[in-house]
């Protein structure tokens, strides 16, 4: 699935999740509590949303971090954005080459 949708958090809303453990690369600062961070739509979180593949801070997507990020962050994608979501599936199980974002 490509990411689509993130929403901005702090670092300190994701620290209450009990197997939360951050990652960082060897030049990257440590997150403070007040430091924002993004979840995305495949329940991985990183530094920047505009920069791919850099700022991995978390990874470890469990059925129990998604129902942490759901009912405890009150994470989903917005009922606006939903209809892109169910149109891109919808291509992608009809022909996955004319599948796009």
């Amino acid at each position: 699935m490509i990411r689509k949708y993130c929403k901005a958090y702090h670092v300190k809303d994701l620290r209450q999740f009990n197997a939360w453990a951050e990652k960082r690369e060897e030049n990257e600062a440590e997150l403070t509590d007040d430091d924002i961070v993004y979840l995305w739509d495949d329940f991985t979180v990183v530094r920047s949303p505009v920069i791919p593949d850099k700022g991995l801070v978390f990874d470890a997507v469990t059925p129990e971090w998604q129902d942490f990020c759901k009912t405890t962050l009150h994470f989903e994608i917005p009922e606006d954005l939903r209809y892109a979501y169910e149109q891109s599936e919808v291509v992608s199980a009809d022909d996955p080459s004319k599948a796009t974002v």
